[in-house]
């Protein structure tokens, strides 16, 4: 699901067939309808039932666009650092943002408690401010969840039972708590969003008779539960570019392009996704994406998801053209699709209150005929008639000035694209199978996909200087990528040596440990507790790789001084493309 359009496919993976490609418009005030209108057309009139649906996997860039446009919901920040670290060098000026006193030790354990008078000023401002949910994050708080409980108690007394808290304990195992304090705020503020789309989800699976599981993409290019989705909904927020990168890989497997396939297949490759509102940006080594070394980064705020190393940059069809000093600019502004899709916005004299898209530049140019093209050159003419800088610039002729715009374009693409290089460049990085890439990444050729790939592959491929596949499955790469992405159940051990006990509670596994029990000991355990899970339900089919997320252990004393240690593993199914049909 785009800003734009929500595009769809219905897979039978045994026979590596496509039994139907559709796109429907997204529509700004509600997922719903443009989720309800792709699933119809994909069933329209094929005789498939739907209730042989094995599974439903949604990607979306609805969250990840919300906080790049900035629509989202007033999160009120409560915060305790502990001595040792000021939020104000890395969280910047926010009325919403609010340090209290109070801290816990690098064991949990709660050092000194918050003043009541504080929490409850704290509480009171940001309700008076209009805070419409909360993010409550301790440092330390993986180890002990006990202070922001009780702070998130306090919370619901002032604000009402409902109001939504996301805790920073629930944002991952990983100590970071500046990431940690953006990981909550993206979740808090995404709520409202994230309940709106998955409500959407259920509602259209259940009025057209499909009972397959529900799955949602994330940003590492696995897939997890709508409920797992609805909590924790900042994963999702780069499933778009991970969508793209899986329907590159995907493509290898089906597509009938022999540039695609073999040893094209795994060659260095640099991937673009252009959409209506962003355009993705992606390295493969040897075929393989990438997996980002630090966590996602939006609007400058670095969090604890785990991504695919990728760039989106507020650049795509639908973005706004404008000049500024004479000179022209393509977004990052959308303000709504092409107007050559728009004509019943037009004014009772044929205007239009807002401004032409790239779209409607590559409608003028002759690149694309979407809409009503006549109405997208009108617009430039328009533009020149108005605006002496335009009709300057573009020597009075439209497709002149809409070729302006589109360098403009082309050029910020080239500058992101070697700036994402030099990054991965500059340190060792790792695929989406773990391994390490030891050599900087040495592009032989671009894979381009979306809507305007075809259109744009010869333009591109002068703007990069590298040869440019747009193969054919290039408009529903997308949508193929998120239908066989795998499921990536995840699972959390936890064990104690001073108790002797070791717990994999998703697998409802407990057992006793001597005291000697370490991280290979806890990592095998979770390997075994995977493989268990997995035989029964699966059969004959090779069980997926296990990816450990993190693992840590640390040194622990009883009152009476005898010495220990607490370990936690969290591991899961490992990302990629699901070829096997597993539900």
């Amino acid at each position: 699901m785009g800003g734009t359009y929500t595009d769809a496919v219905l897979l039978d993976p045994k026979k590596r067939l496509r039994l139907a490609a559709v796109k429907a418009p997204t529509r700004p005030d509600s997922v719903l309808p443009g989720i309800i209108e792709a699933l119809e057309k994909l069933f329209e009139g094929r005789g498939i039932d739907s209730g042989k649906v094995r599974r439903l996997t949604v990607s979306s860039t609805l969250g990840l666009n919300a906080l790049l446009t900035g629509n989202t919901e007033p999160v009120g920040v409560l915060a305790l650092p502990g001595p040792g670290i000021d939020p104000a060098l890395f969280w910047g000026p926010d009325p919403l943002f609010r340090i209290l006193p109070g801290a816990q030790d690098h064991r949990g354990r709660v050092t000194a408690e918050p003043d009541a008078r504080a929490v409850n000023d704290a509480l009171l401002s940001l309700k008076k401010l209009g805070a419409r949910a909360l993010a409550v994050v301790c440092k330390f708080s993986p180890k002990n969840p006990e202070l922001e409980k009780r702070l998130a108690a306090e919370a619901r007394t002032e604000f009402g039972p409902d109001i939504p808290i996301v805790l920073g304990s629930e944002c991952g195992g990983s100590l970071n708590f500046p990431r940690r304090l953006h990981t909550a705020w993206c979740n808090a503020a995404l709520h409202a969003t994230s309940r709106e789309f998955v409500r959407a989800l259920r509602d259209a699976a259940r009025n057209l008779g499909l009972s397959c599981p529900v799955q949602v993409l994330k940003a590492d290019a696995g897939s997890f539960s709508a409920d797992a989705a609805a909590r924790d909904t900042a994963s999702t927020m780069g499933s778009g570019p991970a969508a793209g990168l899986l329907g590159v890989l995907a493509m290898a497997e089906w597509s009938g392009a022999a540039s695609m396939r073999g040893e094209a297949a795994r060659t260095d490759k640099i991937m673009l996704d252009m959409g209506g509102t962003s355009t993705d940006i992606a390295l493969l080594a040897a075929g393989q994406p990438l997996l980002s070394d630090k966590g996602l980064t939006v609007n400058g705020r670095p969090t604890l998801i785990r991504t695919l190393w990728t760039k989106s940059i507020a650049l795509g069809g639908d973005s706004s053209l404008r000049l500024e000093d004479g000179r022209p600019r393509v977004g990052p502004d959308r303000s709504g699709p092409a107007l050559a899709l728009c004509p019943d916005e037009r004014d009772a004299e044929g205007r239009f209150s807002r401004p032409p898209t790239l779209t409607d530049a590559l409608n003028t140019l002759g690149f694309t005929a979407l809409g009503d093209a006549a109405i997208s050159r009108a617009a430039f003419v328009r533009l020149i008639n108005s605006d002496p800088a335009a009709a300057r610039v573009g020597n009075g002729r439209p497709d002149t000035l809409a070729g302006l715009f589109l360098e403009c374009a082309m050029a910020r693409i080239r500058e992101e694209t070697r700036a994402l290089l030099e990054e991965v460049g500059s340190r060792p990085v790792y695929t989406i199978r773990e391994l390490l890439v030891d050599k900087k990444p040495a592009p032989e050729n671009v894979v381009f996909i979306g809507g305007p790939a075809q259109s744009l592959r010869a333009e591109l491929e002068k703007t990069l200087g590298l040869p440019v596949l747009a193969p054919e499955e290039s408009p529903f790469a997308n949508a193929l990528g998120a239908a066989l992405a795998r499921p990536t159940k995840a699972a959390e051990l936890h064990a104690d040596t001073l108790l002797g006990r070791m717990t994999i509670a998703d697998f409802n596994v407990e057992k006793q440990v001597s005291h000697d029990y370490r991280l290979d000991d806890a990592t095998r355990d979770m390997a075994e507790a995977f493989a268990r899970s997995f035989a029964p339900a699966t059969g004959d089919a090779a069980a997926p790789q296990v990816q450990t997320v993190f693992a840590e252990s640390f040194a622990v004393l009883d009152p009476s001084g005898r010495r220990g240690r607490i370990l936690r593993v969290r591991s899961q199914y490992a990302p990629g493309l699901d070829l096997q049909d597993n539900p």
